[in-house]
């Protein structure tokens, strides 16, 4: 027959018990908190990856019409050099001064960036007489001398709002360019180290005309390309618009957008590493608007241009790594 032992546990039994369980909580504990820190890594993994493709997404859709910057703004990337130049008519090593542009913001540099945008909400381009504009004088005796031409506005009798309801809206930023692409001359010979352009006039909607503004001045390059002349009125660039092939001027008007992005560092982050906000701002009614809000905790938004010779433009939105210091 086998003896029970009618005592309990012994001291030795008693602390090996202890030590196992203190070994399992410890185990469990620990496993506990890995997950634990696993989770929250993910969580911001997950949100700052959501965070970055919808910043990327609102870029991408303003970029996708980012064509009235192309020699157009005075933005400067980088190392000095225009960012929006863009030579569509010579070869690669024809241009001197390099074909690749590259432009940071970052709380350590630059901070903004302005692009313009074509505004699809207002309507497409309006092709536009310029005799829309004007009021046309009584046809003169003499047959060598014209009729006056007395300016009254764009949308001189309702042309333009009868066409593009939604362009003609007082406030709205209206752009006037045509195909015709210019440079500078030398000598009588077109200077083929400089980008083409259009002369261009770029104004604030304001009853049957525009007005000029100077902060819209102060990004967007209103000078006539062949004689240096500045376009300070629709009248103006109406008078000075390039024939196409010695015939009458080929005028075009679209609604366009002045957008603004830039960073403002985030305090009282809880963090030792300098991050910031990336915020976008239209330009309406001679103001920036109300800025939104694309992403936090952002280290730089990169932009760049592999090729002069081409219209595209890489960004990449780059967050700042707080998983590293993750914790409870």
């Amino acid at each position: 027959m086998k003896n029970l032992n009618n005592h309990g546990l012994t001291a030795v039994e008693l602390v090996i018990g202890v030590g196992l369980v203190a070994i399992l909580t410890s185990v469990v504990v620990t496993t506990q908190l890995t997950v634990t820190k696993d989770q929250v890594k993910m969580t911001k993994e997950l949100e700052d990856s959501i965070d970055t493709k919808l910043a990327e997404r609102i870029l991408f859709s303003d970029f996708n019409n980012v064509d009235p910057s192309y020699n157009n703004l005075t933005v400067k990337d980088d190392s000095g050099k225009m960012f929006f130049d863009y030579y569509p008519d010579v070869p690669a090593n024809a241009i001197k001064n390099g074909l690749e542009r590259n432009a940071t913001l970052s709380l350590t540099g630059r901070k903004e960036f302005v692009i313009m945008t074509q505004d699809p909400a207002a309507g497409g381009v309006l092709v536009y007489d310029p005799v829309f504009a004007y009021e046309v004088g009584p046809a003169p005796d003499d047959f060598n001398v014209a009729a006056s031409l007395t300016f009254k506005g764009l949308n001189y009798n309702d042309k333009v709002a009868s066409q593009r309801p939604a362009m003609w809206n007082t406030g709205r930023t209206v752009m006037l360019d045509t195909p015709a692409r210019l440079r500078p001359l030398v000598n009588g010979v077109a200077n083929m180290q400089v980008a083409p352009r259009s002369p261009i006039y770029v104004g604030t909607v304001h009853g049957i005309s525009t007005v000029s503004d100077s902060n819209i001045s102060t990004y967007v390059n209103m000078n006539h390309p062949e004689t240096g002349e500045h376009l300070t009125s629709a009248d103006l660039f109406l008078r000075r618009a390039p024939s196409i092939g010695g015939g009458q001027s080929l005028i075009r008007l679209r609604a366009v957008h002045l957008i603004k992005y830039y960073l403002e560092e985030m305090k009282e982050t809880g963090s030792t590493q300098r991050m910031a906000r990336l915020y976008k701002v239209s330009y309406a009614e001679g103001r920036w608007g109300t800025p939104v809000l694309l992403a936090d905790r952002v280290e730089k938004l990169s932009l760049r241009r592999d090729s002069i010779l081409k219209r595209m433009i890489y960004f990449k939105v780059k967050k700042v790594d707080t998983t590293k210091t993750a914790s409870l």
